[in-house]
């Protein structure tokens, strides 16, 4: 593993030094802040953000773990292919890139947990990988629902596009600012970013944001947001059916990408599981409400 040229720094709210790492893993190098000591708790960020953003979060369970936050291929500063149009089918490649972050920190098992498609890739990767993880926190994991995976399964497969609303708003987000200060009041309080603290945006901006000659662009570029949402696990309910790992499922009360009806599978699938849909909160849980969602994480010691 190879610190990053910015050293120790610290978070926010943030009792411990950040430690900015990178790890070498096959095809480039994968970016993680890493702080705390204990037991390793690998946190998997959502589509389009970055490990930085969910510092907040996180921060206060050094005290419990070694938390390793890491940027998924095509976000952040991570250094690996992500050639737009190469759909990862149901993310697959990120959960291999998860796998390959995992054997460079001792080869587990650790602690995961992950919002949005990082819940969805991280439990998936520790249902097919055993000795992977203890135990999983999912963070209103998204997959394409279990009454239409076969079907958008099938499109896809054929070489089809399926119908895919996520992935054609992100082709329509802007790529480029001509600084930070004009990118943080694109976003400020509008879309997906409404209810951030300025804290949260910040965080998002110093970690989504990079510098070129014009000015800056989002690491993420939207033409692989988009990849990345046409790829959605159409697996999910096999995973689910599979499983075996203990799993605490937290999910939104407002535009939850689990609907009711594929949470009630998962329910009688797994009646000793903790699923729990937090009132009054959205997709973006644990950064509008950090406080609501970190004792579930800290459980997990």
């Amino acid at each position: 593993m190879t610190p990053a040229p910015t050293g120790a720094r610290p978070g926010p709210a943030c009792p411990f030094a950040v430690e900015d790492v990178f790890v070498a893993v096959p095809g480039g190098r994968i970016f993680t802040h890493q702080w705390g000591a204990g037991p390793i708790l690998v946190f998997a960020h959502a589509t389009g953000m970055c490990a930085r953003l969910y510092l907040e979060l996180l921060a206060p369970l050094g005290a419990r773990f070694r938390v390793v936050a890491f940027d998924a291929r095509g976000h952040g500063r991570t250094e690996l292919p992500a050639v737009p149009g190469e759909i990862p089918a149901d993310w697959r490649l990120y959960g291999d890139d998860l796998r390959a972050l995992v054997m460079l920190l001792g080869g587990g098992p650790v602690r995961l947990a992950g919002h949005s498609f990082g819940a969805s890739s991280a439990f998936e990767a520790a249902v097919e990988t055993p000795g992977l993880a203890t135990s999983v926190v999912l963070i209103d994991p998204p997959f394409i629902p279990f009454a239409h995976a076969a079907g958008y399964r099938a499109l896809r497969d054929s070489g089809k596009e399926p119908p895919n609303i996520m992935a054609d708003r992100a082709e329509r987000r802007r790529g480029h600012f001509l600084s930070r200060a004009t990118a943080r009041a694109a976003y400020h309080n509008r879309g997906v970013f409404a209810g951030w603290s300025e804290t949260a945006l910040d965080a998002y901006l110093d970690g989504g944001l990079k510098p070129d000659e014009n000015g800056v662009h989002l690491a993420c570029s939207p033409a692989w947001e988009a990849t990345s949402f046409r790829g959605a696990t159409t697996t999910f309910e096999a995973s689910m059916r599979a499983c075996s790992v203990p799993f605490t499922m937290l999910c939104a009360t407002d535009g939850s990408t689990v609907s009711t009806a594929d949470e009630a599978t998962i329910r009688t699938l797994h009646p000793q599981a903790t699923i729990e849909r937090l009132a009054g909160t959205g997709h973006f849980l644990p950064i509008t409400h950090p406080d609501l969602v970190r004792p579930y994480l800290e459980q997990m010691a």
